[in-house]
């Protein structure tokens, strides 16, 4: 990289798990990649939004099994070099997951991206694409020294909002039927106690019944922080019905109204946390959903509800339950995966009319239960490694021609399931 202006064959926007797989993904299959993220560290909800666990990487029950490995199996590994990951464990609902420690995410994905061998910039956001007769030419981005602008023979979606897309004209959908929130972490909590969801709900509802008010949601969970008495708390519940900064300096500023409003309520009422303080919130409001891509195929219920595979054309496998948060009721699993899983069609992770644009993460085409699926982010590692992969090998194609068995062949080569 030299000079504000940057060339190389495949370029990924966003840097959260479907991003740094992405990145990952064209890499390996031979592509000269860069990865820009706005932030000024990786890992999107995962870090920025305090979302204390990757869901995702296996299904659940008593017969589990993992799947998803490749990029998302190189961060567990480098997580548990790191003294952080020791095996899958069971959240408050009864589901598999990994917890991790957003600090420690920070430093294992720093050291991922600086020992993988492709181009990174942090601190850099997108802000408009050159499009010609469906295929993206170049990027415009910007920082604190001003615009530069990266040219690309491939490009990945993986921004959490679809901004790649929309910009560069493709169709998009925008949803918030489901809720997003602001997490927030607590000091000095007594360990060993009830803070099952029935017992924080029990909670609220005494707070509320005192008089307390300006409560989003009753339902929620509260997690440990390994070898500390820190707790992450995951309760508010608000639907965001826009990405315009108006829209969202609203509600980050009544998610940090209400953060307040849950610690005292949680000091008062939920036994346990008596001594406690609030330590931090967010930084930035998780969102479950917002843009969603217009592909070539979506992604449905009847997919996940009958673990329906596509052995010719499956790119990554979904293994998470429909978990669906919707206004203020309690979280709801629509679709159990158990020990099954379903298949992830390429057609998924391609825009309608899109020459050499792919997508990963929780933007690819979905509808809403499907999406309530994948969106986790353990899928965001699968999804995103083969849309980077996707990108690499449809790179010199300019009718957007690929080639789906070759896609799937060089995703087992790098330890993907598909």
């Amino acid at each position: 990289m030299k000079g504000r202006n940057i060339t190389c064959d495949v370029a990924v926007v966003g840097g959260g798990s479907a991003g740094i797989a992405a990145a990952i993904g064209a890499h390996d299959a031979g592509a000269k990649t860069i990865l820009i993220e706005r932030s000024p560290y990786f890992g999107g909800q995962a870090t920025n939004a305090q979302v204390h666990s990757y869901c995702g990487f296996c299904t659940n029950g008593e017969d589990w099994q993992q799947v998803v490995k490749g990029a998302g199996q190189r961060v567990l590994d480098k997580l548990k070099e790191l003294g952080h990951f020791d095996g899958f464990a069971k959240s408050p609902t009864g589901n598999l997951l990994v917890w991790q420690d957003p600090e420690y995410t920070k430093l294992a994905l720093d050291d991922i991206v600086s020992e993988a061998g492709f181009d990174y910039l942090l601190c850099a956001g997108v802000i408009g694409a050159d499009v010609k007769d469906g295929q993206i030419i170049s990027l415009e981005c910007a920082d604190d020294n001003g615009r530069f602008t990266v040219n690309a023979k491939s490009f990945v979606d993986a921004s959490g909002e679809a901004n790649l897309s929309f910009m560069a004209g493709f169709k998009t959908e925008f949803h918030c039927e489901q809720s997003g929130g602001l997490v927030f972490r607590m000091g000095n909590v007594k360990t060993n106690r009830d803070y099952s969801p029935a017992s924080i709900k029990s909670a609220i509802e005494r707070a509320i019944s005192d008089g307390m008010s300006g409560f989003s949601a009753t339902f929620g969970t509260v997690g440990n922080v390994k070898g500390t008495n820190d707790y992450i708390v995951n309760i508010i519940s608000l639907k965001i019905p826009g990405l315009d900064a108006e829209t969202q300096t609203r509600f980050e500023m009544e998610g940090r109204r209400q953060v307040h409003a849950y610690a005292e309520a949680f000091k008062k009422y939920l036994p346990g946390f008596e001594d406690s303080w609030l330590i931090s919130s967010g930084p930035k409001m998780g969102y479950r959903e917002s843009r969603r891509i217009i592909g070539e195929y979506q992604l449905c219920q009847d997919d996940v509800k009958n673990s329906r595979k596509y052995p010719e054309t499956s790119i990554a496998r979904g293994g998470w339950g429909a978990e669906l948060h919707i206004g203020d009721s309690d979280v709801t699993f629509g679709e159990e995966r158990g020990a099954k899983y379903f298949d992830i069609p390429i057609g998924s992770l391609r825009p309608e009319g899109a020459q050499n644009l792919w997508c990963g993460g929780r933007i690819i085409c979905a509808d809403l239960i499907a999406s309530s699926s994948i969106r986790v982010m353990g899928t965001g590692f699968a999804t995103g490694q083969a849309a980077g992969v996707s990108a690499a090998l449809s790179m010199n194609n300019s009718d957007g021609r690929y080639d789906v068995s070759a896609i799937r062949s060089e995703l087992v080569r790098q330890g993907a399931l598909v």
